[in-house]
């Protein structure tokens, strides 16, 4: 398992030691990724002002100025790079529940070998 945020490595890290995560975090720097896959939205001003209201600085967690973020998104991919499952939803509020991506990983990993 690997999570993919656009959040720098050293705000990461934090949170990796923080939980005691057993999988790697990476830094998705400047969305490349989530540019590749046309998973990358602006927030509009109106959401801008609002985070900002709250003192969140994506721009400085993230090294991006216009307020850029990615869809999110869960890929589960198997040992032979095959898309097994995936979910993403433009509505960034709703996300990808961790336990359903545990089952489905229990069950790829079950699945024997071919």
């Amino acid at each position: 398992m690997v999570v993919l945020t656009p959040e720098l490595e050293r705000y990461t890290r934090a949170l990796h030691k923080k939980l005691n995560l057993t999988f790697d975090i990476l830094t998705d720097l400047h969305l490349k990724t989530a540019e590749q896959f046309r998973l990358v939205f602006t927030l509009p001003d109106y959401l801008r002002d609002l985070y900002k209201s709250f003192g969140s600085t994506l721009d400085r967690f993230h090294d991006e100025p216009e307020y850029r973020l990615p869809v999110p998104a869960r890929y589960i991919i198997d040992k032979q790079g095959i898309i097994r499952a995936a979910e993403l939803n433009a509505d960034y509020t709703i996300r990808p529940e961790p336990t359903e991506t545990l089952r489905q990983l229990r069950t790829l990993t079950a699945a024997p070998s071919h």
